[in-house]
């Protein structure tokens, strides 16, 4: 699968409609052939398990990030009322995924005005108004394409816009179901790369029970803090696992897939400091109530 159409074609023949987003996950990680493609079934999973709207075969992204930005307060991406009632969107994001083929993307934005709340609109990709910039390959899932989105004066219906906060009831609670499918989805693409190589059947049944533990987990994970920590403690073992995969894989240094491994092994240190800290805080809340 050198391309996203490559992946897309497989990805399209999973039962979308049927599946739950973390068999989605699992499965998606099982027919990829590198980590872009696990990533990528992971995150379009973690964003069916957001926004159960979505259906078919139609891939989203979730825009929050914006450069120079480090705190959600400062975005600027702003949202105002237009004269019919609709809404006007304008400003950039730094990074959304796969831009050529995603049909729409849920943005991260806030009210006009020095105190103005988040929130989340739905925006069509084809949106007019919508201008993406390619960024260069990144150094390790460099098959992965991603742009930067400029927003300008971009006008959507009132309907556009979803109910609720866009920080505690999107954008905190998609870091952790982030985390957690790509990490089900990681753990799917191992195992069938470690049965196939015949890698240790211990590591193989650690994969299995920790892709177990993140289904038993899934649930709870957007809100509650008994959720929050055990996800904290699951992508620990998760990490683990995948640093004895890389061992596995470095046996044998002329395997194709194992290069790409290692070249991407940064995506196995993608959510460990959010994670821990999400853990922390979900540990003093619980001890606190005890």
């Amino acid at each position: 699968m050198e391309t996203v159409d490559d992946w897309l074609t497989h990805w399209r023949q999973l039962p979308l409609d049927e599946a739950s987003p973390l068999a989605l996950a699992v499965m998606g990680g099982c027919q990829a052939d590198r980590a872009a493609w696990a990533f990528s079934a992971g995150y379009e999973a973690a964003l069916r398990a957001m926004f159960p709207q979505i259906r078919g075969g139609g891939l989203h992204g979730f825009s929050l990030s914006e450069e120079g930005i480090r705190s959600p307060r400062d975005l600027q991406t702003l949202w105002r009322t237009d004269a019919s009632g609709g809404i006007q969107l304008s400003g950039n994001k730094g990074w959304v995924p796969m831009p050529e083929h995603c049909e729409a993307y849920f943005v991260v934005c806030r009210a006009s005005g020095a105190d103005g709340a988040l929130s989340v609109v739905r925006l069509p990709a084809t949106a007019d108004g919508v201008t993406m910039s390619p960024r260069n390959p990144a150094a390790f899932m460099p098959e992965l394409p991603a742009a930067r989105m400029q927003l300008q004066d971009v006008q959507l219906d009132a309907s556009a816009m979803l109910p609720g906060d866009g920080w505690s009831d999107y954008a905190r609670p998609f870091g952790a179901l982030e985390e957690l499918y790509v990490s089900a989805a990681l753990m799917g693409y191992l195992l069938r790369e470690g049965r196939a190589r015949e890698w240790p059947q211990a590591l193989l049944r650690q994969m299995l029970a920790a892709i177990s533990l993140l289904e038993r987990i899934a649930p709870e994970v957007g809100s509650a803090n008994r959720g929050q920590l055990l996800l904290a403690g699951a992508t620990e073992w998760v990490r683990a696992l995948m640093t004895q995969a890389t061992a596995e894989w470095a046996k044998q240094p002329n395997d194709e897939a194992g290069q790409r491994w290692a070249r991407d092994q940064t995506v196995q240190r993608m959510w460990a400091a959010a994670g821990a800290k999400r853990g922390e805080r979900a540990w003093q809340a619980l001890t606190a109530a005890q």
